[in-house]
């Protein structure tokens, strides 16, 4: 398995390369998903290649964001740069990016990134079947889920992540950034409020404990250092490290610890990671380690009680005297210049970096496992509280070795000299996979001195100090006589061979086009219409509801269609069949106004059959994942997708439309003027009123609320309204659906109810209210608001749409936003 380790700078590029990851990911100072890291400008990322590649060792960029109409261009530019470079593979999120890059760069291998939600076999075949070379998989998926997709996908490579922060959202599924702090995670600006401190709410009283903490939508890191056998039983191709926004120190210090673990792996299948291993994992940095879900649900997955680094436990408190001198017994070593973090209580961890300390009144420069140590602390501590040491200053300084003063590993060469009297001497230098061949400039002539024997040939060819290589064996052949030529033409060869070598390493230019050839056909891509351009006689109010009764009501109050989520949100039970067929048969002619939505996530452990529950009975299906759009295409249904498929271009929608999607739900990140940019709606839909999901999360912290000691959930999401206020007031919603899955609903409602003659203008092919959050029991009144002044627009009246709005307001009983449709995101 490839072992992939994040570069975010210079520094961590070369801390991977030179602690042994096979290939390294990058980005560059735009389309990059981590965009506060330093990243790659031109001349950087072309030297990060050559380097990379002199030592054997992959790079995969990012350009992995969603990406404007405005920077489309841009961005297929971007991508024929990388290509030239030399780039091994461009890891993409935006599907109307990836399509292009398909089309205009057919040699150029494409990694889907994880933002694109790929967790079955169904999503894995459809990308690959659009020239997707690997796909970089949900971290919510098990061993054996991803076995099944290997199995039934063969022909693409499957990445996971093995080790770093986790995410609480299904990547590509989350808007909690974007829309509370304006900073998409889509767009590379995480501004991570997933770290932050929320209170829980049951029915709106407090529900969670101040002493086991209160950061309930923070992960613990994962580390999977010991399951490597079984990714490797699954099917996995790359192992990829998180971590491009962390210091190079980190890099060095995890991907030594893989790399080592990999080692030992080749030589002993049965190896189990060492101690010292796992210690040096957990002291470069850790939220404390979980598995995540490769094994199992980790009941352990969350740190709830702080998102910070834990480090290592190395002592507890013993006493503290009214001076603050506190005396610690010792469980590990520590050493001046180390930082230290007593736990008083999740809330309260007080940090000290170790300038002075003693044991047994004197002063010392390191302390041991079993001593007591005597610190001055600036605040209480109390006896027990575990000690943690968050900064090894050794373990550092190791890193920062290996990265400065240490070279990267060089690859082996084995070389043959030929040697014949009167022909000139020939070297050849070769790989596992390259060979090259080079002469002498001068014919051997008979040695009068110093003939060219094996060890005088060895000391010659063996300096390969300035180049990536070292020579591991050498061969000797010819006629056995005294030969020699100048040892300065046995250098020139020797250097000529190796830079022979070393650029047969860097890959031939996967677009051999010229960069005029390249405009023509990007511009000629970019000027293609769609195929079957849908044209509406007017634009339809759509309203997206979880209940039967919330879909009647809709319906009466004059929705053109209603969107009828199955996976029994909020209810916690799916919808019945028989009571949905008579629900269906009872509206007569009216029944193909009932669109019913697939889930956004549709596990292979999942037990029901979402396909099956909608069979025949429909003439249309919202679509919400890459995965289910096939089937819909298969199955015939006049097809709609869903805003989580992130459709941020006219591109994607192109693609979309030319899949065979007729409405297409734009992301409710774009503004009104980047609305403006898509030189028609015909075929979009657009987000106008409602409460939208933040989060969708695979773990449930609602069923984590269970008594300390309960192994199962006793289901409290059935018996109580459940929410999470931050520290300024606002208010999340939480729900889960029949899967058990967690949702975190947006503490305000959009309503664009002012704007709606702007939006109406834009000619888009329906506009829609979401109301999936059931417990919307003023439904039919919010429609028929909506229904009046799209109607009084249509006629060529003047609707008072701030009266309107008004009137929701009182409806609603909840805050309003307009989104991004004025701020945008970052």
């Amino acid at each position: 398995m490839e072992l992939l380790a994040p570069a975010g700078s210079w520094e961590a590029l070369l801390a991977a390369v030179n602690n042994g990851a096979d290939a390294v990911y990058l980005g560059g100072p735009r389309f990059s998903a981590r965009q506060g890291a330093p990243n790659f400008d031109r001349p950087r990322m072309e030297q990060a290649v050559r380097y990379a590649h002199g030592h054997g060792c992959k790079v995969y960029v990012t350009v992995n964001t969603l990406i404007g109409n405005q920077k489309f261009s841009a961005g297929l530019d971007y991508l024929f740069e990388l290509a030239s470079l030399g780039a091994d593979a461009v890891i993409v999120q935006d599907m109307g990016l990836l399509h292009a890059a398909r089309s205009l760069l057919p040699s150029l291998p494409i990694h889907a990134s994880t933002q694109m939600t790929i967790h079955n076999q169904a999503g894995a075949a459809f990308l690959n079947a659009h020239g997707v070379d690997r796909i970089v998989l949900a971290r919510e998926l098990s061993a054996s889920e991803i076995k099944t997709i290997h199995d039934e996908v063969p022909g693409v490579q499957l990445e996971v992540f093995v080790h770093g922060a986790l995410c609480f959202s299904y990547s590509g599924q989350c808007l909690m950034s974007s829309l509370i702090g304006g900073r998409s995670g889509n767009r590379g600006r995480c501004a991570q409020p997933c770290r932050l401190p929320y209170h829980l709410y049951r029915d709106g009283r407090p529900a969670d404990s101040v002493d086991r903490g209160q950061f309930w939508l923070s992960p613990a890191d994962l580390c999977l250092i010991d399951y490597l056998p079984t990714l490797a039983a699954a099917g996995v191709t790359a192992l990829k490290i998180e971590g491009r926004m962390r210091r190079p120190e980190y890099v060095a210090v995890v991907t030594n610890a893989y790399r080592e673990v990999l080692d030992h792996l080749q030589e002993e299948p049965g190896y189990m990671p060492a101690r010292e291993i796992k210690e040096r994992l957990l002291g470069i940095f850790n939220r404390r380690f979980t598995t995540g879900y490769v094994a199992a649900n980790d009941d352990h997955l969350m740190s709830i009680e702080s998102p910070k680094n834990r480090g290592v436990l190395v002592g507890r408190v013993e006493e503290q005297d009214k001076s603050l001198l506190t005396r610690i017994r010792l469980e590990a070593a520590v050493r001046l210049g180390d930082g230290l973090a007593i736990w008083t209580s999740p809330q309260q961890i007080q940090g000290v970096l170790l300038r002075e300390m003693k044991v047994g009144g004197v002063k010392v420069t390191e302390a041991h496992t079993g001593q007591v140590m005597e610190i001055k602390l600036d605040g209480p501590a109390f006896p027990s509280n575990p000690v943690f040491k968050t900064h090894d200053e050794s373990l550092l300084g190791e890193a920062r070795q290996s990265i400065s003063s240490q070279p990267a590993p060089r690859i082996p060469v084995d070389a043959e000299v030929t040697l014949a009297p009167g022909r000139r001497m020939q070297l050849v230098l070769q790989t596992q996979s390259h060979r090259v061949t080079a002469d002498t400039r001068q014919v051997l002539q008979p040695a009068e001195k110093q003939p060219l024997t094996e060890a005088v040939l060895r000391q010659k060819i063996g300096r390969l100090g300035d180049s990536p290589f070292v020579l591991r064996d050498l061969k000797v052949t010819g006629e056995e006589c005294d030969l020699t030529v100048p040892f300065s033409d046995i250098n020139d060869v020797r250097r000529r061979a190796a830079a022979l070598l070393q650029a047969a390493l860097q890959p031939e230019n996967p677009h051999p086009t010229s960069r005029e050839e390249f405009r023509w056909s990007r511009d000629a891509f970019l000027l293609r219409t769609p195929s079957s351009p849908r044209r509406a006689s007017r634009t339809q109010l759509a309203a997206a509801v979880s209940t039967l009764e919330m879909a009647a009501q809709a319906l009466s109050n004059g929705a053109d269609l209603v969107y009828l989520n199955i996976n029994g949100l909020g209810s916690h039970q799916r919808l019945d069949q028989k009571r949905l067929s008579r629900f269906i048969a009872g509206l007569g002619s009216d029944a193909e106004r009932i669109v019913p939505m697939m889930p956004r996530i549709h596990k292979l452990g999942d037990k029901f059959d979402y396909h099956a529950q909608v069979g025949d009975g429909f003439t249309r299906v919202m679509v919400s994942s890459w995965a289910d759009l096939s089937w819909a295409v298969d199955k015939a249904f006049l097809i709609h997708t869903d805003y989580n498929m992130n459709v941020f271009n006219s591109y994607t929608l192109r693609f979309l439309a030319d899949q065979g999607a007729e409405c297409i739900c734009l992301s409710p990140e774009l503004t009104y003027k980047q609305l403006t940019e898509f030189g028609g709606l015909s075929q979009a839909e657009l987000l106008v009123h409602g409460e939208l999901p933040l989060m969708q999360s695979q773990y449930c912290l609602i069923g984590q609320t269970r008594a300390p000691g309960i192994p199962t959930c006793s289901l409290p999401c059935w018996s109580g309204d459940y929410s999470l206020q931050d520290k300024h007031g606002y208010v999340f919603p939480l729900e889960t659906d029949s899967d058990c899955r967690q949702y975190v609903f947006n503490s305000r409602a959009l309503c664009l109810m002012e704007d709606l003659d702007r939006i109406l203008a834009l000619q888009p092919a329906s506009i829609r209210i979401e109301a999936i959050r059931p417990g919307t029991e003023r439904l039919g009144s919010i429609v028929r608001l909506y229904r009046e002044a799209i109607d009084q627009i249509a006629t060529g009246g003047r609707p008072e749409l701030e009266r309107y709005q008004d009137q929701l307001a009182e409806i609603s009983g909840v805050g309003f936003t307009k989104g991004h449709y004025y701020r945008g995101v970052l």
